[in-house]
């Protein structure tokens, strides 16, 4: 009796550990921090940016982003007070239309993202921008926090994005 009630102890507890196992294999493939997701959140970024809500674009952003058009050196955008102080004007009076080039899912959880971006400048006469200003590439990095894909690093400058995507792997 004693060994067949160790052998059940056993078979259970295998069972149990191999779910476990199995529910979190299928969590990370469907969870947040798929490709997918990173894609949506991608979406919901130029959209935020399009409906010319500075809050909800500021939210996809880590609290230590780092977020600028030009070379940087001095660090001046870094953080969300300064790209809000930065960046608030265009959010509110321009938009924006990102096209994905190529993601790279990094072995450090984090994403990085090629991207085409243009600045659509108003107004609109006849369905036509004004202007159009495209920086390509463009080149920002994501990760995870609390679950959801937020935007850490990001620069159209394009001698920036390709020294960046050669560290990444993206050339």
């Amino acid at each position: 009796m004693n060994q067949r009630r160790t052998f059940m102890i056993g078979v259970t507890a295998t069972a149990i550990l191999f779910n476990r196992g199995a529910g979190a294999q299928a969590k990370k493939a469907s969870g947040a921090g798929t490709e997918g997701d990173l894609r949506n959140a991608i979406v919901q970024f130029e959209k935020a940016w399009n409906q010319h809500d500075v809050d909800a674009w500021l939210a996809l952003m880590t609290e230590d982003v780092w977020f600028t058009q030009t070379l940087d050196y001095y660090e001046r955008m870094k953080g969300k007070k300064a790209v809000k102080t930065t960046f608030e004007y265009d959010v509110k009076n321009t938009d924006l239309k990102w096209d994905v080039q190529r993601v790279r899912m990094m072995p450090d959880g984090t994403a990085s993202v090629v991207l085409r971006q243009v600045g659509l400048i108003p107004p609109k006469t006849d369905g036509k921008y004004k202007r159009e200003d495209v920086s390509e590439p463009s080149f920002s990095r994501w990760r995870l926090e609390g679950g959801k894909w937020k935007l850490f690093f990001f620069t159209s400058n394009k001698g920036w994005a390709l020294d960046e995507m050669k560290k990444d792997g993206l050339n």
